[in-house]
């Protein structure tokens, strides 16, 4: 209710009560004795009296409730703005506690509180502005574009920081060596792929700076992409190569993909003396020596040396020799699976 429209009404109420008294019936007065105290006035004033005290106290009883309300609808704003960084959070997925007055809105908050999925079908325009432009950044970034996050500040392996560098990546793979050395402010997976990416096309000097974050799925990469269509020579040398595998724990199974893929890029003597280098301090290449030896055709030098091994061991190669000995060409790539 509106403050001065109830006391203006109750002014001309209680004045034209006291005066229809005072003029239209008694200009009498009563005298009442109050604590001792004896108090005349007139009987319009005594009429009017309770009129008085009950609009004082309807006042009273109006700016109690009035602040009450106004506290209470205080207390929902501010809880209503949690909300709103709440579902902001939520949707970046960076979820944040808070703290909510209102015990209906905390029923809502503690949900969202925990983070939140799938907003494409929420329509933006009904949107608090920073609720929009967050759902417009996962959008784009959903699409596949890098958009510029420095000003959220969003920990580096929430999965949109970590898609937005792979959008990046896969954007503009030259970027890859930016990317390394952000290492720090990076999440792993970034990481990762940025390195596969800059093992692609990187000279050994440039690999050499980050020779720390090399691991077999990157050797395996680079293995791959050692020589591009349309380069006339391969850019890593084997003696580079062998130095990464110091760095790694090379298994059975990547000696052999080794053997396979670098039995295609290097001549013959340069690969022979590498496996050897190879075999002397790891037993685990000893395949992989052997699938070169009959690649290049070294059946004999194969053969001698599968013949020191034990009689239950290496049978598919000693078959896949026997093969060839006797004229039988069948690929070298039917070792691999079986390895």
């Amino acid at each position: 209710m509106h403050f001065k429209r109830y006391t203006l009404a109750s002014i001309l109420l209680i004045g034209a009560v006291g005066g229809f008294v005072y003029y239209m019936v008694t200009k009498d007065t009563y005298t009442v004795e109050l604590l001792g105290v004896n108090v005349t006035l007139p009987i319009a004033a005594w009429v009017v009296a309770p009129m008085v005290l009950l609009y004082l106290a309807s006042l009273f009883h109006m700016l109690y409730y009035g602040f009450k309300g106004y506290l209470q609808k205080r207390r929902v704003e501010r809880d209503m703005a949690k909300l709103s960084d709440a579902l902001y959070w939520g949707i970046l997925k960076s979820p944040k506690q808070h703290a909510y007055d209102d015990r209906e809105i905390r029923k809502i908050g503690v949900v969202l509180d925990q983070g939140c999925e799938e907003f494409s079908k929420v329509d933006k325009s009904q949107c608090d502005e920073r609720i929009k432009e967050a759902l417009e950044l996962i959008e784009a970034i959903e699409r596949g574009e890098f958009v510029d996050m420095k000003k959220i500040n969003l920990d580096k392996s929430n999965p949109y920081v970590v898609k937005n560098w792979l959008n990046l990546l896969g954007k503009e793979p030259e970027r890859a060596e930016e990317i390394l050395k952000k290492a720090e402010t990076v999440d792993e997976r970034v990481l990762h792929a940025a390195m596969k990416r800059f093992v692609e096309s990187a000279s050994e000097q440039q690999i050499e700076k980050y020779k720390d974050m090399v691991d077999i799925d990157i050797f395996m990469h680079l293995l791959n992409s050692l020589k591009k269509e349309g380069e006339e020579r391969v850019r890593i040398g084997l003696d580079f190569i062998d130095s990464l595998l110091e760095a790694i724990e090379p298994s059975e199974e990547l000696y052999l993909h080794m053997a396979q893929r670098l039995s295609k890029l290097y001549a013959p003597d340069e690969v022979l003396r590498f496996f050897e280098k190879v075999v002397a301090r790891d037993d685990k290449a000893f395949k992989g020596y052997i699938f070169v030896l009959i690649e290049f055709e070294m059946l004999d030098k194969a053969n001698e040396l599968l013949q020191d091994t034990a009689r239950g061991e290496y049978l598919d190669f000693k078959a896949f020799l026997d093969l060839r000995k006797a004229g039988k060409h069948y690929p070298m790539d039917l070792l691999l699976p079986r390895c």
